[in-house]
């Protein structure tokens, strides 16, 4: 898949100067918005920011990006952690 993104001049200067890090910055901040909208899992926007899930979710919480946790996640974690599951 192909899309067609339009950046500043600036970032313009640096995909043509340092392309790798420049496409890598692309895929975390594209990582970032998908995954704080909603779009993707944290995995999922692990996996496009080409990072571990861990180091996605260490990345999050220095940026502040809140982490959804909803009830069924507690009652999970809660089963989990007494052993019912």
């Amino acid at each position: 898949m192909s899309v067609t993104l339009n950046v500043s001049d600036d970032f313009a200067r640096r995909l043509e100067n340092q392309p790798e890090a420049a496409e890598a910055e692309l895929h975390l901040e594209l990582a970032v918005a998908l995954y704080r909208s909603g779009s993707l899992p944290v995995g999922k926007a692990a996996r496009v920011a080409g990072m571990t899930e861990d180091r996605f979710a260490e990345l999050l919480r220095q940026r502040c990006v809140p982490m959804p946790y909803s009830m069924t996640d507690l009652e999970h974690d809660i089963a989990y952690a007494s052993g019912r599951r």
